[in-house]
């Protein structure tokens, strides 16, 4: 589908990427991984064609049709529907040409492709896609204007998959998705017919969605078959055995060396000293390994602390004269406690937390904190509150100034500072130098209590595996929000469920979790679009058989929805997955079965609907 060939790419003028090579074929799923900064997003800018490089090709066959997200859209005043169904370029332009238009050759021709390509069921796939990204039914006659940054990001990413195409780019896809989100986003994308190249940092995405990966270490570019798993062995063993390779090269280079500079003046061995010479003339050089170094985060253990950190005690909390969020929430944190905060999108995670940590205060009931108990609260919107013009020393000064600067130095270096970062203005720095720099600053306080909410957001894997490193070595209490299952699944021991104005602890796992957020996921979806349809007369004899196959349909389409919402009323019940997990699976089975057969009964009623409005 797609070749590129001897590519480099130069950035500030300095190489970014050099001699880049590599083929893209249908039905490849290919991670991008390496380093944050060393060329992923630009290299799948090059695939787009939305750069040239300075050498090289990038070829796309002939027909091939790219797919890739947007990085903005327009506040319009456009239905999220709407706006989804306009990322199908094709579909627009059939439908302009058949409004209105008189019914000849070309008229005909059009129709026959815009029922090839399953025009008149778009706006139900589109409402699909929609649902499965986290939309519900009353969002899709919402104004764009009307979203958020992290909602036009999801609904950039529905626009996206709407597009028909051979080859999908997908940078940071899951970045701005909760956790059902995503697990839905992977079941699609394991279905996708193209080629799909996707960089993220998410490992566990990466190993539901890929098989190949493409890691990127110094401007090159080297392929791996199988999941990010099977890379991380394959590229331990690989380095191992060329290490291994190098050494014993360089223990035959200082024989041959040493026998030249024994012999060569001799008359009776010049001839041998001149062959060994011409031999490590000949010798192909193998390179000793590079990798770069390896990121150490510390997080030091606090001093001791009351048996009760953090309690919520009837608590309950609304903003202004709203109703409530919460009601009669009881939870105590107490030390070495492992919580990750869970819920469906929406719920108030970041909320609950605020309210845990004290930064907001309930409307009703209490929010403590035991005597002398120091939080450490990592919130989403503080990599944006740091002042522009401090370095990070000056930052960590800030928190403690009794401390040296050499202390400061040194517990910076700790966090992957460097003598040339530390007095940079954190202006200059990445999204992921912000983080580890507030990260670096919540450990400089020794908390009792760390409190994340999603601190991954902006760090490469190994940034994020580093950390995890850290949480599990830290001795206090932690609380966690993130979409990283792989952070979830090593650092937390007890989930907490938020949702339906209920903050409490949820009886199972993080995958019984999954399973119950996905059965609440009830989408018989209702679409009114109004875009021209054009199609050919119906005798009254046909419209009355379409009529009663309508009728079939949604006598079963209520049959279903009966079905699922008795099986939605079971699972609701988080014990079920402790007393009956084989029964709780056996449901969700069920279920999933009959959302697709809705799905086909509320497709086919479409259609019907579609073709009695013309008649």
């Amino acid at each position: 589908m797609l070749t590129i060939r001897a590519l480099h790419y130069q950035q500030g003028g300095y190489p970014l990427l050099a001699d880049v090579g590599f083929e893209i074929f249908r039905g490849e799923r290919i991670g991008l991984v390496g380093r944050n900064g060393c060329g992923k997003s630009t290299l799948l800018r090059l695939v787009a064609g939305a750069i040239e490089p300075d050498q090289g090709q990038v070829s796309r066959h002939t027909g091939v049709v790219t797919a890739e997200v947007e990085q903005e859209v327009a506040a319009s005043e456009r239905s999220v529907l709407d706006c989804t169904l306009d990322g199908d370029v094709e579909l627009r332009v059939l439908e302009t040409a058949l409004e209105g238009a008189v019914h000849d050759e070309k008229f005909f021709r059009a129709q026959a492709r815009y029922e090839e390509i399953g025009g008149y069921s778009a706006p139900a796939r589109a409402a699909r896609l929609l649902a499965g990204l986290g939309f519900s039914d009353s969002d899709l006659n919402r104004a764009v204007s009307a979203l958020s940054g992290g909602w036009r990001m999801r609904l950039n990413l529905a626009r996206a998959l709407m597009r028909r195409a051979d080859l999908l780019l997908l940078d940071e896809p899951t970045n701005h998705l909760d956790l059902e989100a995503i697990a839905w986003l992977e079941q699609y994308l394991a279905r996708y017919d193209g080629a799909v190249v996707v960089v993220s940092h998410d490992r566990d995405f990466l190993n539901a969605v890929v098989n190949r990966i493409a890691h990127i270490e110094h401007g090159k570019l080297f392929m791996y078959t199988g999941n990010y798993d099977d890379f991380e062995d394959r590229r331990a063993q690989a380095l191992a055995g060329q290490q291994a390779a190098y050494t014993r090269q360089q223990q035959r280079i200082a024989e041959l060396e040493r026998f030249v500079a024994r012999f060569r003046a001799k008359a009776t061995k010049a001839r041998q000293a001149q062959s060994r010479l011409k031999m490590l003339e000949r010798m192909t050089r193998i390179a000793e390994v590079q990798v770069d170094a390896s990121y150490t985060l510390a997080l030091e253990s606090p001093e001791r602390a009351p048996q009760t950190l953090l309690a919520l005690r009837g608590a309950g909390f609304a903003y202004g004269e709203g109703p409530l969020l919460f009601r009669d929430v009881n939870l105590t944190v107490g030390p070495g406690d492992r919580i990750a905060v869970v819920g469906p999108n929406g719920a108030g995670k970041s909320t609950f937390l605020k309210i845990l940590v004290g930064v907001l205060d309930p409307k009703n009931g209490s929010s403590d904190r035991g005597p002398g108990v120091e939080v450490g609260y990592f919130a989403q919107h503080q990599l944006e509150q740091l002042n522009p013009a401090h370095t990070p020393l000056a930052y960590l000064a800030a928190l403690d100034g009794k401390s040296s600067a050499q202390d400061l130095r040194k517990f910076l270096g700790r966090f992957g500072f460097g003598a040339s970062t530390m007095d940079r203005p954190v202006a200059t720095f990445s999204g992921g130098e912000k983080s580890r720099l507030v990260l670096a600053g919540l450990a400089w306080l020794r908390p009792h209590v760390l409190v994340l909410d999603e601190p991954t957001n902006h760090l490469d894997l190994e940034m994020r595996d580093a950390l995890m490193l850290a949480l599990q070595d830290y001795s206090g209490a932690l609380i966690l929000v993130s979409h990283d299952r792989h952070l979830i699944r090593g650092c937390a021991d007890t989930l907490w469920l938020v949702a339906d104005g209920q903050a409490q602890i949820f009886m199972g796992d993080l995958e019984d979790y999954q399973r119950w957020a996905l059965a609440r996921q009830i989408r018989p979806i209702s679409v009114a679009e109004d875009v021209p349809r054009p199609r050919p007369r119906s005798s009254p004899a046909k419209s009355k058989a379409k009529a009663r196959e309508q009728q079939k349909l949604e006598a079963e389409m209520t049959r279903i929805e009966a079905r699922v919402g008795e099986i939605d009323r079971e699972l609701a019940d988080p014990l079920l997955y402790q007393r009956a997990a084989e029964q709780a699976h056996r449901l969700t089975g069920e279920r999933e079965n009959l959302q697709g057969r809705y799905r086909t009964c509320e497709e086919a009623w479409f259609r019907l609907e579609e073709e009695l409005a013309a008649s």
